[in-house]
């Protein structure tokens, strides 16, 4: 099951489209690290996914060498990694998509024990992730501590943003210093880890600080770093504008090499002399929405300084109709003056009112009838309900009880993206790499026939889990094995019908067959245990005993695949529906928005470019143009943008 390969690499071609842009097909070929800039529906996923076929088919990446895909997103990460398996499944066993801390904590807990004498782990850590008030406590104690010459510097952090920008943006030294620093930064990071990390048998630890370990092992170990280049001569990065001064610094030492000829590498590969990884970065700077987690203003000129990419730039938009694409143009000039206007390849027929504005007397009036167009609009069409999301700055559990009984009236499901399940939220849960397999062995198990993707989901991953790879004889092995595991699950489920105590028994069965240490390492440095809570809370938030009950409907119910989205713009980041509802146009949801204007506006963008073919903005306020967001309601005046007053009994474009 070595794959397809293609000996001619001119003579290769996309897998699973018919083509790619110009740009496109030259950041695909490159032999260098590049950057590629894309807006929203440019396809930076497919991209990816498209030059992981080319560099594995073509052999350019030859076994056993490996891609690393790192994202800020477990479900960006998520999304890549099912879009490669779905291009090219024989190959995708030597594709590894994660999250930058996913990578950055399995390299930690793997290789801990080769931390320097000053900085190792004195015992088993606790990952926690400190509150705002307990951060403003720690710098008001610096600050009475500190030396006067620093006490001004101090003074002027954020308990916000102390985190990513102070205790992230200072590379541990080899040896931890014993007497305080002279530099405000040095001093106040070195004294977070006296507090947290030094003295403790259990040491308190968030991803940042893991994120500073892992970057401490690879430049004090040589042999773990060549092991890894060795392992992944391509890496990917998505979403680069998100990326924070902890994680380009972690990339900096594990794949840049100053002064190395970028276009070198991959013959240099073959020989198994790796000098210097190429690097494929793709993102979009005016989708930079985490600036709040310590987002860098300049994460392009900065990767820039230390790889020396080839720069592309994608212009065509595959997800939206041309009319949203104009719109789009709009608030991008306001983000970049110089943004190139992109290209409709969306193969939509023209919609009705394609971008609106509605304006309700109330939250209520504006969810039943907006639930009333759903539904009026699915019965008119071959539209689903996941066609339809909505989408809001933050405050979605303001907006949940609201919409969850007027789209029940109408028998559609709403499933709120952001909810908390366990100690993970639904999104993260649904995308969640263990979780999925779990859920997949559950779901062949209670569905005899008809499951063919689930069947080679859930193959492929007990084959990483079991690490068969390309070997076809471990591969019959391993479906004999499947098989006989899922008939014996069948068997269990046939015997004990849903019901809230028997939850917890049906996960014990799946994680016994496959085996609890392999799933633990399978489980990307993320806690097995939190996943497998949060897979337990889920299937006992939707199994309601009823007479007709059986598994298949609970595990349905689980996915909740076919329901309306409700989300908030940084959960929406990288998806796209046909109608999105952008809800709560107003101060109410955007009262932050003077605080930081473009970061806001990016988000702002961000929120309306999920929509393909319809957008609709709402809000509750009919004086909220004049209001504190008076310059987001003036681009949809430059659009054109009709608004109306709407009232429940008149949906509008139906």
């Amino acid at each position: 099951m070595t794959g397809r390969l293609v000996k001619d690499a001119n003579a290769w071609r996309p897998v699973g489209i018919d083509n790619l842009e110009p740009a496109a097909w030259q950041a695909l070929r490159s032999t260098g690290s590049c950057s590629v800039t894309a807006g929203p529906g440019a396809g930076k996923t497919e991209l990816l996914a498209q030059r992981a076929a080319y560099l594995l088919q073509t052999g350019t990446c030859p076994p056993p060498q490996r891609i690393l895909a790192i994202s800020f997103k477990r479900d960006a990460a998520a999304n890549l990694g099912s879009r490669v398996r779905s291009r090219i499944p024989e190959h995708a066993w030597r594709f590894d998509s994660m999250t930058f801390d996913a990578f950055t904590k399995g390299l930690v807990d793997r290789f801990r024990l080769a931390l320097p004498d000053s900085w190792a782990m004195p015992g088993e850590y606790t990952i926690r992730h400190p509150s705002r008030g307990e951060i403003r406590s720690f710098l008001n104690r610096l600050l009475r501590e500190a030396p006067w010459t620093l006490r001004s510097e101090i003074q002027s952090f954020d308990a916000e943003t102390f985190l990513p920008h102070v205790v992230g943006g200072w590379d541990l030294p080899l040896v931890r210093p014993e007497d305080p620093l002279d530099d405000p930064v040095a001093f106040a990071a070195l004294e977070w880890w006296n507090r947290h990390y030094v003295p403790n048998n259990q040491p308190l630890l968030d991803f940042i600080m893991i994120n500073r370990l892992g970057e401490l092992l690879v430049r004090a170990t040589p042999r773990l770093r060549r092991a890894l280049r060795l392992t992944y001569p391509f890496v990917f990065v998505d979403e680069f504008q998100d990326t924070t001064a902890a994680q380009l610094s972690f990339l900096r030492t594990l794949f840049a090499v100053p002064g190395a000829d970028p276009g070198s590498f991959p013959r240099q590969a073959r020989a198994g002399h790796v000098d210097k990884p190429v690097v494929t970065i793709v993102g979009d700077h005016k989708q930079r929405i985490m600036g709040f987690a310590g987002a860098l203003p300049n994460a392009f000129a900065a990767f820039a300084a230390d790889f020396a990419p080839e720069a592309h730039e994608l212009t065509w938009n595959y997800r939206s109709s041309d009319h949203l694409v104009g719109f789009h143009h709009t608030v991008a000039r306001r983000l970049d003056p110089s943004a190139p206007r992109a290209v409709s390849k969306a193969q939509h027929p023209p919609a009705d009112e394609p971008i609106g504005l509605w304006i309700f007397n109330d939250r209520q009036s504006e969810a039943q009838t907006i639930a009333g167009w759903i539904a009026n609009d699915i019965a008119a069409s071959d539209r689903r309900a996941s066609d339809f999301a909505l989408v809001a700055r933050q405050k979605v559990a303001d907006i949940d009880p609201h919409f969850q009984p007027a789209l029940a009236h109408h028998a559609i499901r709403l499933r709120n993206d952001d909810a908390s399940v366990g100690r993970m939220k639904l999104q993260d849960l649904l995308k969640n790499e263990v979780a999925h397999l779990v859920i997949g062995m559950l779901r062949l198990a209670a569905t005899p026939v008809g499951l063919p993707q689930v069947w080679m989901d859930v193959t492929a991953a007990i084959g990483r889990i079991r690490g068969t790879g390309g070997d076809e004889g471990a591969a019959r092995i391993l479906s004999d094995e499947l098989t006989a595991i899922i008939v014996a699950l069948r068997a269990w489920l046939r015997e004990h019908q849903p019901a809230p105590e028997l939850l917890a028994d049906a996960l014990k069965q799946v994680v016994a067959a496959i085996g609890y240490d392999a799933l633990r390492r399978h489980s990307r440095g993320e806690s097995l245990r939190d996943i497998l809570d949060s897979v337990h809370a889920r299937l006992q938030q939707v199994t309601v005993p009823t007479p007709t009950l059986d598994w298949s409907t609970v595990l349905e119910e689980y996915e909740a695949a076919d329901a309306v989205g409700l989300l908030t713009i940084h959960r929406s980041k990288g998806l796209e529906y046909h109608t999105v509802f952008f809800l709560g146009l107003d101060d109410d949801q955007w009262w932050a928005h003077a605080k930081n204007v473009r970061d806001s506006t990016s988000a702002f963008f961000v929120g309306l470019s999920r929509a393909a073919q319809r957008l609709v903005f709402t809000t509750t306020s009919p004086s909220a143009r004049a209001g504190g967001i008076a310059d987001l309601y003036d681009l949809l005046t430059q659009a054109g943008i009709r608004e109306r007053v709407v009232s429940e009994q008149a949906w509008p474009g139906t």
